[in-house]
């Protein structure tokens, strides 16, 4: 992009660059910039380094200083469509392709040239006519069979560039003519018997999976069957091919009714052959007494799943296929003695599904809840695709003909991507990139349908590796390394990577990283001790790195040395080792004298002459050390010294005599350890090596696994690895007249209670259950529990649990009697409950007496009664007949309280109403007239107006279920 001005004013000056715009294939593309200049600049825009004129497509809006760039498509890219067929059908996909220079077209099928999974007979390929707009080829197949569907992508490329536009086609069998008899039993179409089943056993609950792989030219056709039937994919049945070319039938959360003969039938014009399996669904010892059931809701409305467990005091779970749903609006759950209920509001598309309750050791029961709505089929909760394979999701409509709204992270997604065929609605991305991924959803109206789409990465090749590497010994300590780049060179950048090896050792040591290709030169100094080296070359890039050249021969390198930490002069007692020491720059061999003779010899220790001063070389890293081993007083004024390249060093010795004494402890010592805590207790004395004996009250102590002694010069330790409460008492460490004493208890660790932290506060109902928690910090652990200070033993109405460091008091119905102050005492420690059971006698509150309701015909009339439960349901009668919800007669409930609605009364709503639970029920008595009429004073039974305004009722219950009113943590 060029910009020119004029010779006087300000010079051009970009405010905004152009942005890169990524569009789809056949879409209009638009590149955008701010130039700012007096007098106004001339903005040309460029492609490749050559100027671009006006045409059809291209054209130059612009808006003050904002200049533009408007691409415009020459012709659509016309993809095919999708398309649902009958097994037998003739199936044609079109695709039609703009672009100069004219574009080369083919198709492909599920990521295959057409050419590998067809026969040439079986399809044929149609270019457009001459002189059309645009290039066209379709795909005629002349008789599509069940393995003809897939993915069918049409590629078009030219120089500039590549675009694709896919379909789905499925291939379904036609529907069996039923049979005479409507109740017959249907006639196997597999016989089971001249199959040799394997067995399969899996718990109930469990996925099973069975994979059928078969290979046959034309391609064959696979059938499953159950029990000789066939069988079609449900919620619970997948069926589907996986990306080895294997036919998958999984059944999912298996249950008893799912045990039979699965059958694999694989046919061709050539023939047919069978696969079979026996499936077992073992059956768990612990059962729910009353599994779920399959229920049916529609959109905004709600579902009731409920089941019984066979203990009131068992936990439950409730899952959606894989994904554990917690207590919140959306999903209720209630417990009711051994009754487990989830009601779930405001039912979505997505809510369709299974759902299942699960006691412990994973005991499930499993329903389907159907979503009645516009959507019948929704997406799969989320998709996992490769990059670069075809990404088909589908949707089914319970109307057909209805147009849909595909969007992806909400933005709408092209058209040349979408297709429609009656209930069907199919989106087909090909060729997916990361670019791809995000939340995918179908709408219609107000619902909608969601998945997750997830791209994953397909691994890149490394790049090759140097070619001609080649290792020359130059001047005084240096050797020069030379190669050439990689063929072919990789497609994004890269750069050199050198490594050193000193020849004895296995370890590879980076010395630098090198951009360009040629030659380097290594010193001396680059290495960190003096030996001969190896050289070793990669290329690495974004993908990862090449394999190693290795550059033949060796060479070899000496470090130039300094002073770090030099010799100091050396003072110790009679009999103990002399240690000299300094640390030099780098890596290095250096030479040891004494008195100003050389320590010659490669071992590290020696001596000096025959019965003379003995000797220990050593060297770690940096550091150099001479140890003189147990040095007399004779040895005193001996001058050490050290030298190698660079670097002379000396220091004098020095001995002296000193009786023994303690250093640390100065004082006894008391001290406390846990069970299973190291105990270390350490005497250092003023002598290198001297002995000390060690005693536990009075005796000697003996080695063990579970006591052990050491020394390390002047230091002596015992050690109990894991100490125990009889590891307790005095303990001396005595040698020549002095000792040390340390006082040593070892008890158990203390106990403290992690949950609850605070007084714990509990509101029941008469027959709930209540449970106090209480958690500590050991599994080990001794609880006991206190009730007004009188300690709690279990019966009956109390149940007591552990469970590791949980510890739970069970009232399973509780009453007004059991309430009180409870206390859990671990240790020193207890947590606080009070627990307060409220007696309702009546779950009707309110009204508690007859209601006389007098109202005139289109009046509004509303019938309120109060319940002591939320959860609680009821029934409404009139005149002893259950009613039904209809636009005249309405049924609410709201938190405790359950209306009957009359938006306008008639003549014949009068009557007598009842709003039943158990064996309780409200009246009320409904008169409708035609207008107010006076009434007599003198009237015994007078009518009663509706009440407006709800009596101020105070609750004496939880307004939460059972499974809320738990103290403490669980």
């Amino acid at each position: 992009m060029k910009a020119g001005s004029g010779d006087q004013g300000s010079p051009p000056c970009f405010l905004r660059f152009p942005r890169p715009v990524r569009v789809v294939s056949g879409a209009e593309a638009e590149l955008k910039c701010v130039v700012l200049g007096e007098p106004p600049p001339t903005v040309v825009w460029e492609k490749g380094g050559q100027p671009l004129a006006a045409s059809d497509r291209l054209s130059f809006p612009a808006d003050g200083a904002e200049h533009g760039l408007l691409l415009s498509p020459a012709l659509p890219l016309t993809g095919p469509r999708s398309q649902w067929v009958l097994r037998g059908t003739e199936v044609v996909l079109t695709c039609q392709v703009g672009g100069v220079p004219e574009p080369t077209l083919y198709w492909e099928k599920d990521g295959m040239a057409l050419d590998e999974v067809w026969d040439r007979s079986h399809f044929a390929l149609e270019p457009g006519a001459a002189g059309g707009p645009g290039t066209s080829l379709a795909l005629r197949i002349l008789a599509a069979r069940l393995p003809d569907s897939g993915v069918f992508v049409c590629h078009a490329r030219n120089a500039h560039g590549h675009a694709q536009a896919g379909a789905l086609l499925q291939v379904q069998q036609p529907p069996e003519s039923p049979p005479e008899d409507p109740d017959g039993t249907p006639t196997p179409v597999v016989e089971p018997q001249k199959c040799a089943p394997k067995t399969f056993w899996v718990n109930e609950g469990k996925h099973a999976k069975f994979r059928c792989y078969v290979m046959g030219k034309p391609e064959p056709e696979i059938e499953w069957h159950w029990e000789g039937r066939p069988l079609l994919p449900d919620r619970r049945r997948l069926m589907y091919r996986d990306r080895d070319g294997g036919f998958v039938l999984k059944v999912l959360y298996c249950q008893a009714k799912d045990r039979g003969l699965y059958v694999c039938a694989a046919r061709n014009s050539a023939g047919q052959t069978l696969s079979a399996v026996q499936l077992h669904v073992k059956e768990p010892r612990l059962r729910f007494t009353r599994p779920l059931q399959d229920v049916m809701g529609r959109e905004n409305g709600i579902a009731v799943l409920e089941c019984k467990v066979p203990n009131s005091r068992i936990p439950t779970a409730w899952f959606r296929e894989d994904q554990r749903l917690l207590p919140c609006r959306k999903y209720e759950q209630i417990e009711e003695g051994v009754v487990r209920r989830l009601i779930i509001h405001r039912l979505k598309a997505d809510d369709d599904g299974v759902y299942l309750c699960e006691m412990r050791g994973r005991v499930r029961s499993v329903a389907n809840v159907t979503v009645k709505g516009p959507i019948l089929k929704r997406l799969p909760r989320k998709l996992d695709v490769l990059e670069g394979e075809n990404a088909v999701l589908l949707v089914e409509t319970q109307e057909a003909g209805v147009k849909g709204r595909w969007s992806r992270d909400g933005e709408a997604l092209p058209s040349t991507c979408q297709s429609s065929s009656g209930h069907m609605h199919a989106l087909v991305l090909p060729g997916v990139t990361r670019e791809d991924a995000g939340e995918v959803t179908f709408s219609l109206g107000n619902s909608h349908t969601t998945t997750l789409l997830r791209v994953k990465c397909v691994k890149h090749s490394p790049p090759g590796p140097p070619m001609m590497a080649e290792l020359f010994k130059g001047h005084k300590n240096t050797v020069l390394l030379t190669w050439k780049p990689p063929e072919p060179l990789p497609e994004t950048s890269f750069i050199y990577r050198l490594e050193r090896q000193e020849v004895g050792s296995e370890d590879w040591i980076q010395c630098f990283s090198i951009e360009k290709a040629g030659a380097v030169e290594v010193p001396g100094d680059c290495v960190p001790s003096e030996g001969d080296y190896r050289f070793r070359i990669c290329t690495v890039s974004e993908h990862g790195r090449s394999p190693h050249v290795v550059f033949q021969g060796s060479a070899h390198l000496v470090p130039t040395a300094r002073l770090v930490a030099g010799l100091e002069d050396v003072q110790v007692y009679d009999g103990e080792d002399a240690i000299f020491s300094l640390k030099l720059s780098t890596i290095i061999q250096g030479t040891w004298f004494l008195n100003g003779e050389e320590l010659k010899g490669n071992e590290p220790e020696g001596q000096v002459e025959l019965g003379a001063l003995r000797y220990r070389k050593e060297q770690k890293g940096l550091q150099h050390r001479l140890i003189l081993q147990a040095v007399k007083h004779q040895d005193s004024g001996a001058l050490v010294g050290f030298s190698c390249p660079g670097v002379q060093d000396s220091a004098a010795l020095t001995i002296q005599e000193s009786p023994v004494h303690i250093l640390s402890p100065e004082d006894k010592m008391s001290l406390t350890f846990t069970t299973l805590e190291k105990v270390v207790l350490t005497c250092e004395l003023s002598r290198v090596d001297f002995p000390a004996t060690w005693y536990k009250d009075g005796q000697k102590v003996e080695e063990s696994k579970t006591l052990v002694v050491k020394m390390d010069g002047r230091k002596h330790c015992l050690i109990l690895p894991e100490a125990r409460v009889q590891d307790s008492g005095e303990f001396e460490c005595r040698t020549e007249g002095v000792s040390a004493f340390f006082s040593v208890t070892v008890q158990e660790p203390p106990v403290h209670i992690v949950d609850p932290q605070e007084h714990v506060f509990v509101h029941a109902i008469t027959s709930e259950c209540v449970m106090l928690t209480c958690v500590v910090d050991r599994e080990d652990a001794l609880v006991r529990w206190y009730k007004d200070g009188q300690e709690v033993e279990e019966n009956d109405y109390i149940v007591l649990e552990d469970e590791g460091p949980h510890h739970r008091l069970v009232l399973p119905a509780a009453h007004p009697p059991d309430g009180g102050e409870f206390q859990c005492v671990a240790g020193e420690e207890r947590a606080y409950f009070t627990v307060t059971i409220t007696d309702v006698s009546s779950w009707i509150v309110y009204p508690s007496g007859k209601v006389y309701v007098a109202a005139v015909r289109l009046e509004r009339v509303v019938l309120t009664c109060e319940l002591c439960r939320p959860w609680a349901e009821v029934r409404w009668t009139k005149d002893g007949e259950e009613v039904v919800e209809s636009p005249a007669l309405l049924l609410q409930k709201e938190d405790t309280v359950r209306r009957l609605v009359l938006p306008a009364v008639q003549l014949e709503d009068s009557g007598e109403y009842l709003c039943e639970i158990d064996d309780e029920s409200a009246s009320f008595t409904v008169t409708v007239t035609e207008s107010y009429q006076s009434q007599d004073s003198s009237n015994n039974n007078p009518e009663l107006c509706i009440l407006l305004k709800k009596p101020k009722t105070r609750r004496l219950w939880s307004r939460f279920p059972p499974w809320r009113r738990t103290a403490g943590a669980e």
